[in-house]
């Protein structure tokens, strides 16, 4: 038989049979359909998720932040005594409730802090590329004889926020620049509310003061704090020792117990050292920055956004927190470090974490996400060859009728010539037929598809997310249309593999006979 032939006779058995054919194949298209949309979205996920993280340096960064260390040094706990009558099992849960509040009160908590030799370190560490402090302090603002209490931050020069915000005048030329940005609001505040006036700021001098308290005891600090929590003044200061200098001698006439007594004194012991330590610095401001808009703010959290008033350049911030006694016995509260590559993360985190300090990774988070996306749509790919499975399960009904039906056909065939093994591939080309022209039309049902559905998720998105998807979610590689084509031809040729050998297996003298 003819290799024309061989092509040519499962085609015009299909078409004798159009309506059949017809079903048959529509089963194949929407398992087609459903496993190319499935394995369509689930690329271009991945495909999002992997150009949205590599837009900057997350994937390279690790936040850096103190911990606390509880230090377990108590000694080996001791047998307590549960008083009250109760059940075993209750009393047991008792007694190691107290002992587990025993050795929290007998135990001491120490904070790894981020201090200079912390952050020094933290720049040596190996395939660590950089180290950008987060700071965030709050202090006076002075301009043009005018004041006002600001927050103030750093950033870096190429900051995406900055960039976006910026009005007038240009960010920092350097990370020790001894420059500032500030907020347009800011300098409504401090009286400069003209335009015309607030573009002339820029090459002003700002002058920055923090006040540092020294702490001795803070008894009376605490005790008679103003309202408004101001500073204590040194006029105050003198009234207040006063007072400490004659309580000891009336404790005994108050009302208090002994032990209360004891309390007292204990806490008035020693000087009132609260007189303020003044740092005062000047930058010039080189920049000024809008506030947010309402679309800006409603945007989900973005880790490059500055909230401070006045920004610094990241050394020069680092310089001034580390200048303040406040801030610098607090240590820095986040950092900032930038892995070489993406595969040296976790490493790095792991030496960060040696030094006694908490090291958390976007990465982790966003191979979490990679993987819950991967199970959803490998269950939906499951579904898709469930579906398709059960258009095979028809597949191989119709062409057993199809055999049934054909069976003086075959015998006449067999009777000129025609081998089993002829017979078979006969039965499996039209399952094959099948199986590509349902790829095919599924293929083309998704990719039609994905244009009102790429639409709706790309304005669903931006609604409710606030991000602008430039790239279709929906993306149709070569290997997917191959995928989708031959799995469907594979799984239509194993449906009729069954009726092909029942084909094969037919006497044709009974065949001849068959009506």
């Amino acid at each position: 038989m003819r290799i024309g032939d061989l092509l040519h006779l499962p085609l015009a058995a299909l078409w004798q049979q159009k309506l059949r054919t017809c079903l048959t194949t529509l089963g194949v298209v929407f398992g087609s359909f459903v496993l190319a949309a499935s394995l369509s979205v689930g690329q271009g996920v991945q495909n999002t998720i992997e150009r949205l993280s590599h837009r900057n340096d997350m994937l390279r960064k690790i936040m850096v932040s103190p911990r606390w260390d509880d230090g377990m040094t108590a000694a080996p706990d001791e047998v307590v005594e549960v008083p009250g009558e109760m059940g075993v099992e209750k009393r047991n849960r008792i007694r190691e409730a107290l002992q587990v509040q025993k050795r929290a009160e007998s135990t001491s908590r120490s904070r790894h802090l981020i201090d200079t030799a912390k952050f020094a370190k933290l720049k040596t560490l190996e395939h660590v590329k950089d180290v950008i402090p987060i700071v965030n302090m709050h202090g006076k603002s002075k301009l043009d004889q005018q004041s006002q209490g600001a927050g103030i931050g750093s950033a870096q020069s190429d900051n995406p926020d900055l960039l976006k915000r910026l009005v007038a005048g240009r960010t920092f030329d350097s990370p020790s620049e001894n420059a500032v940005l500030v907020s347009e609001f800011l300098l409504y505040r401090l009286g400069i509310v003209d335009e015309a006036a607030q573009q002339a700021a820029v090459g002003k001098t700002l002058t920055l003061e923090f006040r540092s308290q020294k702490k001795g005891s803070s008894f009376f600090y605490f005790a008679l704090s103003k309202p408004d929590d101001a500073r204590i003044t040194p006029e105050e200061q003198v009234v207040i020792e006063k007072i400490q200098a004659q309580i000891p001698s009336v404790i005994d006439q108050m009302q208090l117990s002994p032990t209360d007594q004891t309390v007292l004194k204990n806490a008035i012991r020693g000087p009132v050292s609260v007189l303020p330590e003044t740092i005062v610095t000047e930058f010039k401001i080189v920049g000024i920055l809008r506030l947010t808009t309402v679309d800006e703010e409603q945007a989900p959290w973005d880790p490059n956004r500055i909230y401070s008033e006045v920004v610094l350049p990241t050394t020069t911030a680092v310089e001034l927190y580390f200048r303040i006694p406040d801030f610098a016995n607090e240590g820095l509260h986040q950092v900032s470090v930038i892995a070489d590559d993406e595969a040296e993360v976790k490493s790095v985190a792991m030496k960060i974490k040696e030094l006694g300090l908490q090291a958390h990774a976007p990465l982790e988070f966003i191979e979490r996400e990679r993987l819950m996306y991967l199970m959803i749509f490998g269950a939906m790919t499951c579904v898709a060859a469930v579906a398709l499975l059960v258009a095979a399960l028809g597949i191989a009904n119709t062409m057993l009728m199809s055999v049934l039906e054909r069976t003086r056909e075959i015998g006449i065939m067999k009777a000129v010539g025609a081998g089993n093994g002829t017979l078979q591939f006969l039965f499996l080309t039209e399952g094959a037929f099948i199986g590509v022209l349902g790829g095919i039309c599924g293929l083309l049902l998704a990719w039609g598809a994905s244009f009102p559905g790429d639409a709706w998720v790309r304005s669903m998105v931006e609604r409710d997310m606030k991000i602008e998807l430039k790239e279709s979610i929906f993306v149709f590689p070569y290997w997917l249309s191959a995928v989708v084509i031959a799995f469907s031809s594979l799984v239509t040729t194993l449906a009729a593999v069954l009726p092909a050998r029942r084909a094969a297996r037919i006497d044709p003298v009974r065949a001849l006979r068959h009506e």
